[in-house]
Order: C-alpha cells, then sequence, then structure tokens
C-alpha cells in the first residue's frame, strides 16, 4: 500500500491558535459546510484536506488544530504534531490571526515557527466587518509579515482578494486547471461506537499517523479521509467520530460530529465496523450496520482489541453477534488487534473481495434461468393459492446490485417473497457483504 499523492495540486496550510476562523474560512472558500464550527475551541485536531478551486487552479486547503504550547497533554501534543506535518506538507501558509482581539504571546509563538520555514506566508486578518477602529492590526505588524489580509471569513468579506493573493504564488502549470477532474475513488469509512479503536485502525491501514489516537472518548471530531492504494487501485478510506446511543438531550457537538458520519456511510462503498471485544455488543453496533444496508453500503464487521480477550470469551462474542445479526446473515466479519497491527493484511484482502462482490453482474438469462430451475424443483411460495412465480429478472444496478424483478403477483412489501428472492441469489451467486436491492412489477 502507498498513499496517493497528487504532486500537481498545490496544498495550502491554514494556521494559528484556537478559534480564530480557521474552519469558517475553510467553509467559505470550499463554497460550503465541510468543516465543523463551534465555540468551543480545538474543535479540529487532525489535519484535513479539502479539494477546491478559484480562477481556474485546483489547490487542497489543510485544515489544521489550533497551535495552543501552552497547553498539555497527549491530545494537544498530537494536535501540534499534525499541524507540523501540514505546515510541513504544504507549499503555501495562510498565517490566520482575529484582529479583534489583542496581540498574544501565543500569536508571537506561533509567527515565530512560520518565520523558521521556507514557506510563502499569506497574513491574514480574519473577524473584520468594516469598523477600523475596534481592530489591533498595527499591532501585528511586529511580526515582520506586512499588513494582513483584512477579512471576515463569516461574512465572506475581502475572500476574493485573498484566494487572488493564494493563486498568484502557485508555480505555473498549465495542466492543472479547473477543468482537470479527479478520478472519484471508491470510499471506505470506518465506524463504531466511540473509542472502539476507529483512528488506530485508520492509521495502522494508511501506514501514517495523520488521524489522531487517544484514550479519550469522542477523539475524533470530524471525518478524517486519506487516500490510499491498495493492489493498484486507490481507495478512499475516511475515519469518523463515534456515533452515540441516542440520548433525550445530545449537545449541538455530537449532532454535528454524528451529521458528517452519516455523510460519510452516504459516499462510501465499504463500511468496516469496529466492535470492541473488551465490551458486550450493544444494540448500537447493530443499528450502525442497519444504517449502512439502508444506505447500499457493504460491510465488514471488524472484531477490534482481540489481543485484551481470551479465544473463549472471543467465541462467546461471536456467537452474540450471529444471533443479533439474523437479519444478515451475509455479512462477514474479522479479528483483530489494531494497535498490534494483527490481521490488518486479511482487512486489505476482504476490502478487494467486497468490492468483487458489489460490483458483480450476472446475465439476465442466466438469473432468470435460475430461477426457472427453482420453480421446477422446489414447491415454492403460494399466495391466496396462487404460486408466486418470477417471469424475469435482470441485474439494473451494480454497486450496490438492484435487480428488476417481474412477477405474476404483487411482490411489493412482501417482505417473504423479497426474502426468498434474495437468500436464492445469495445462495447462487453470492454477492457477500453487500446489500441487495428490488424492484418489482408484474
Amino acid at each position: 500500500m502507498e498513499e496517493h499523492n497528487q504532486i500537481n495540486i498545490p496544498k495550502v496550510a491554514v494556521v494559528g491558535k484556537p478559534n480564530v476562523g480557521k474552519s469558517t474560512l475553510i467553509n467559505r472558500i470550499c463554497r460550503k459546510r465541510e468543516a465543523i464550527v463551534h465555540d468551543e475551541p480545538m474543535i479540529t485536531r487532525d489535519r484535513k484536506y479539502y479539494k477546491t478551486d478559484w480562477s481556474g487552479r485546483n489547490f487542497y486547503l489543510m485544515d489544521t488544530g489550533g497551535i495552543d504550547l501552552k497547553l498539555k497533554g497527549n491530545i494537544n501534543t498530537q494536535v501540534f504534531l499534525q499541524t507540523s506535518k501540514a505546515i510541513h506538507e504544504s507549499d503555501i501558509i495562510i498565517f490566520i490571526v482575529d484582529l479583534k482581539q489583542p496581540l498574544s504571546t501565543l500569536d508571537e509563538e506561533i509567527a515565530g515557527i512560520l518565520r523558521k520555514t521556507d514557506k510563502e506566508i499569506i497574513f491574514t486578518g480574519n473577524k473584520c466587518d468594516g469598523k477600523k477602529e475596534n481592530l489591533y492590526t498595527e499591532d501585528y505588524l511586529k511580526f515582520g509579515f506586512g499588513y494582513p489580509i483584512e477579512i471576515s471569513a463569516l461574512n465572506g468579506i475581502n475572500i476574493g482578494d485573498l484566494l487572488d493573493e493564494i493563486v498568484s504564488k502557485f508555480k505555473s502549470n498549465p495542466e492543472e486547471t479547473c477543468e482537470y477532474e479527479e478520478k472519484e475513488n471508491p470510499g471506505i469509512c470506518i465506524l463504531g461506537r466511540p473509542n472502539s479503536g476507529k483512528s488506530t485502525l485508520f492509521n495502522a491501514i494508511i501506514s501514517d499517523e495523520r488521524a489522531i489516537v487517544d484514550e479519550v472518548e469522542g477523539t475524533t471530531r470530524d471525518s478524517v479521509d486519506s487516500i490510499v492504494k491498495i493492489n493498484r487501485k486507490n481507495y478512499k478510506f475516511i475515519d469518523t467520530a463515534g456515533i452515540r446511543r441516542k440520548k433525550r438531550k445530545v449537545n449541538d457537538l455530537d449532532y454535528y460530529s454524528e451529521l458528517r458520519t452519516l455523510k460519510a456511510i452516504e459516499i462510501s462503498d465499504i463500511g468496516l465496523v469496529l466492535i470492541d471485544c473488551s465490551k458486550e455488543i450493544a444494540g448500537q453496533d447493530i443499528k450502525i450496520m442497519e444504517m449502512c444496508i439502508e444506505r447500499g453500503v457493504s460491510i465488514c464487521a471488524i472484531f477490534n482489541k482481540i489481543d485484551l480477550i481470551d479465544n473463549e470469551t472471543l467465541e462467546s462474542i461471536v456467537r452474540m453477534f450471529n444471533l443479533k445479526l439474523k437479519f444478515a446473515k451475509y455479512i462477514p466479519f474479522l479479528k483483530v488487534s489494531a494497535l498490534n497491527k494483527k490481521g490488518i493484511k486479511d482487512i486489505v484482502k476482504m476490502i478487494d473481495f467486497l468490492f468483487k462482490e458489489r460490483n458483480k453482474e450476472i446475465s439476465e438469462s442466466k438469473i432468470t434461468n435460475y430461477f426457472k430451475k427453482l420453480d421446477r424443483e422446489k414447491e415454492g411460495i403460494y399466495f391466496k393459492g396462487k404460486k408466486f412465480k418470477i417471469k424475469f429478472i435482470r441485474q439494473i444496478k451494480t454497486s450496490p446490485p438492484i435487480f428488476l424483478v417481474f412477477t405474476n403477483i404483487n411482490a411489493k412489501r412482501r417482505v417473504n417473497l423479497e426474502r426468498y428472492i434474495e437468500n436464492s441469489i445469495r445462495e447462487k451467486f453470492g454477492f457477500e457483504g453487500t446489500p441487495i436491492f428490488f424492484k418489482f412489477k408484474y
């Protein structure tokens, strides 16, 4: 595996102390709500990549966690390391400050870090709504970056000027224009309850410490993605925030994190659902799989943290999983330890297998003849004394597979008939791990 990197597309890192408006600026430039924006500081913790364009040039914006060198603890150390990696990877750095706030020691420390780099620095002052008397612009001139470009990320003031400055610093590259279309990479989202080991697995798969891993529940607030090459194919891996059990009162930060996770499911082809073996299987684990099935996402259950339990306990968990998942026996599972990188190669093989299954195509003659054979050999299903028959069946879509079924009676909303057709198809043609959908006509 190797991480995919499009070297022709410039990378622009947005750097600053907590709560100066980095994520708001990202959303403004991308023209949609990509990053979570919240009054609570330190919401953005990982480095995230967003592709956008301006004046015919594509570029990546890299959102980073706010730098606060005074804060202690593993989370803050890793936030700083992620931001340092973003600075190192970037071609241009937007150093953003809050001009409504007096210059702080932290601003000076960040400026000192950036002065030591050989990167292009675009000094930007945020939260400018046109009232000059409320700004501390002159104080920030001591950084030596000149006058900042005064913007309001929230209200969109002078964003065009900032973007003009960004693209003016790109090296000329006639091949990179906004007519260039990036090939859509199949998506794989890593799902599970909080603290089930999603970020650890994400890092193990992409062979990079991109996602922050910490013992604190709910460390990942947003979705993080990385393009990885597996068997000469590029896949987009998406690490997501954990989905919690519904409570009467849910704070808005958890709400937005869950929305991002649902969005990740909707744009994914495969969901790797992590189950923490050190805890009992909960209804929420099954609920996550149901959400994937409803949205046509192929699934593999990943029993993680097998290093923490004995074989007898593990087998008991697997039995319980099979009992609770009677409605979807086609879902495969693997046993891994993401921390020790045990079983990672099996996950890679499973991903390749699941993509083949969800993209499988069965010819109309083959599947219609199969059901005609079943009609002759089996007693079949009767409805009001009439035997249910399939006149013909045709696959009309892959990824996920959808079948158009012509029958002799109305099969819509008849769960037993749909289950009979699905089980028959799976018995003969497989489609392991992937939901199957039907459209009926009679």
